[in-house]
């Protein structure tokens, strides 16, 4: 008897992602912290060493706690998956997540 499940693919994010002519994938990253200001040059840091392009950092101050919002590009899904940790590592840091956008353009 044949099996019917589908095959799983090793294809990965990278590699259709390279067939998607004309799309592009960018990166935010949330952090929040407490208003530490080591966490923002570690931060910065963490970012210069990832090797990605900061298009935009944006920081709100709420009661207590401090939101970073940086705007990434050039970076893979993997990568910003472990910047992600990375920045969730850091003293101070409260909450760390990434979410991944496909640009047209």
């Amino acid at each position: 008897m044949r099996s019917t499940s589908p095959t799983v693919s090793a294809f990965s994010h990278d590699d259709w992602l390279r067939q998607l002519s004309g799309v592009k994938l960018t990166h935010t990253v949330h952090v929040v912290s407490d208003p530490n200001a080591t966490v923002a040059s570690a931060a910065a840091a963490a970012l210069k060493a990832a090797h990605g392009k900061v298009e935009r950092w944006a920081t709100s101050r709420f009661n207590d706690v401090l939101e970073h919002r940086i705007d990434v590009a050039e970076m893979t899904e993997r990568a910003a998956l472990d910047l992600r940790e990375r920045l969730a590592a850091l003293d101070g840091v409260v909450r760390a997540k990434v979410v991944h956008h496909l640009l047209r353009g």
